[in-house]
């Protein structure tokens, strides 16, 4: 299931409770966004983008052992969740193994071929790895897809800042080509 659905099967006031957390999370907040995810987990423990986004917080600290451990239980929940199959593909990206990012990201695109940002983080990886035709490939389908920016998603006033940024990765990734 996507998060929107998720956030379908819970009330208004847990909805908005999980949007402040992930709003924290975004301005580096992260202790206050870490105490409203523990709130949130005791009132629905079951609410897999819970643990996907907190985990964020762990990957952000570097405590890859406590993110592994928070996206395994989401998997444990929902074994097609491609956010947090992607994000264990952040965290071997992290600590050096590409392949095995490389392996995760396929796998969430697999599972969601609309997912924005594991196509992101795979053109990363290919231009790390100086394969840019692949990379520029890759990048050209996270711009497509733009969930990169889930909350501006259905708002096109808002989704002028991804199109100028994937606009400028891909001007950035044609002047290394030439």
């Amino acid at each position: 299931m996507k998060e929107k659905q998720y956030l379908a099967g819970i009330g208004k006031d847990l909805q908005q409770k999980y949007k402040r957390g992930v709003r924290l999370l975004e301005r580096g907040e992260y202790l206050e966004a870490e105490e409203n995810f523990a709130e949130l987990r005791e009132k629905i423990p079951a609410f897999v983008p819970l643990y996907n986004k907190w985990a964020i917080i762990y990957i952000h600290r570097q405590d890859y052992g406590k993110a592994r451990d928070l996206l395994e239980e989401a998997l444990a929940l929902d074994g097609e969740y491609a956010p947090a199959i992607c994000n264990l593909g952040n965290i071997a990206r992290a600590e050096g193994n590409l392949e095995l990012a490389k392996e995760y990201y396929l796998k969430a695109i697999e599972i969601d071929e609309e997912y924005g940002p594991a196509y992101n983080n795979l053109g990363v990886v290919y231009r790390e790895e100086g394969d840019i035709k692949r990379s520029v490939k890759y990048l050209k389908r996270a711009n497509k897809y733009r969930s990169y920016y889930p909350d501006l998603a259905g708002n096109p006033a808002g989704c002028i800042i991804p199109l100028l940024l994937g606009l400028i990765a891909l001007i950035f990734l044609f002047y290394i080509m030439r």
